[in-house]
């Protein structure tokens, strides 16, 4: 399976000019940068509300954060995607890349189950229900961890 999304990867990156062009990959890389801010600025305040902090912002900028992070999540994922065509085997041959696919897809499963428990219940009562403060911190956790890996990848 992951010879098969390697070869993938690979094909993308000859599609998409990211191997063939240094300033189609630094626009790229940039790009990812953008989306990991829209991504990991608003959901941070978030799960800082969640956690019990930042008790001012309301369900409509929760609502506004949250639309914000999703934007920056679908960038950072596209970006990424040709980030790895560049090189696919040497990323997947590093642990610290796999180790931060492993947090992203944790961190992107509890948004997924935080997203189904608010169109179920609704956000208010999630702001205010007792098991907001742990997905808080386990949410901001997961992001920082992947943030960190995601720098650590250069330096292995």
């Amino acid at each position: 399976m992951v010879e098969a999304l390697v070869g993938l990867l690979a094909a993308l990156g000859q599609v998409s000019g990211v191997t063939l062009s240094t300033p189609v990959y630094a626009t790229v890389s940039a790009l990812h940068v953008v989306g990991i801010a829209l991504l990991f600025g608003p959901i941070a305040l978030v799960d800082l509300r969640l956690a019990g902090a930042l008790r001012s912002l309301d369900v409509a900028a929760v609502t506004l954060l949250r639309t914000t992070a999703k934007i920056g999540t679908g960038l950072a994922v596209l970006t990424g995607l040709l980030l790895a065509s560049a090189r696919p085997d040497e990323y997947f041959a590093n642990p610290t890349f796999v180790a931060k696919l492993a947090v992203v897809a944790l961190a992107l499963a509890q948004a997924l189950v935080f997203e189904v428990a608010v169109r179920r219940v609704g956000l208010p009562a999630l702001l205010g229900h007792s098991a907001a403060r742990a997905i808080g911190i386990g949410s901001l956790a997961l992001w920082l961890a992947a943030i960190g890996l995601g720098r650590w990848i250069a330096f292995t």
